[in-house]
């Protein structure tokens, strides 16, 4: 195994679960940000989910079986192997203080060697929000028409639970 193997697989498993554990370093786990609106309120920027990583918790079963179903190897025998690599992975942090997880973002080692993740910022691992982009409420221009947008935040969420419905009805994820 290695780090770009490691980070594929954390994507592949975190966009349709919340947690993935790494055995003896701690847990990403993924959260639904809800849409909001920008500083001055001209914008609305749509739902996200953050990935951040948690030393505390201590998830680890889904990376073994997901390892041990690809490879056609025993749960057993993929746990020494995962274990092995992310011993010296937590070697590697402990000793350089930032391990590069490839598509992902940067797991860092403060020095106390306490973990914290930085992810990358065009980090997508939200495929409900696919197509999603901020929309403005500041006036739009048609040559010398002015159209005012007025959208209550009410309004806009009912947009996309409207939209969600309609996929639900239509048999798309």
């Amino acid at each position: 195994m290695d780090i770009d193997l490691l980070s594929r697989i954390i994507k592949e498993l975190i966009t349709d679960h919340d947690q993935v554990g790494l055995l003896g370093l701690g847990t990403f786990v993924a959260e639904v940000v809800p849409a909001s609106f920008s500083d001055k309120g001209y914008t609305i920027n749509p739902p996200y989910r953050r990935l951040s990583f948690h030393p505390s918790i201590s998830e680890s079963d889904l990376l073994v079986d997901f390892y041990a179903e690809s490879n056609h190897v025993s749960a057993e025998a993929s746990r020494v192997y995962i274990s092995e690599f992310l011993a010296e992975l937590k070697q590697v942090l402990m000793q350089r203080k930032t391990v590069v997880f490839p598509g992902l973002g940067r797991l860092r080692a403060t020095r106390e060697n306490n973990f914290f993740f930085v992810p990358d910022e065009d980090l997508d691992i939200y495929p409900d929000g696919f197509g999603l982009q901020p929309v403005s409420m500041k006036y739009l221009h048609s040559g010398t028409n002015e159209v005012d947008i007025k959208l209550s935040y009410a309004e806009a969420m009912q947009g996309l639970v409207d939209r969600q419905r309609a996929n639900e009805d239509a048999g798309l994820p």
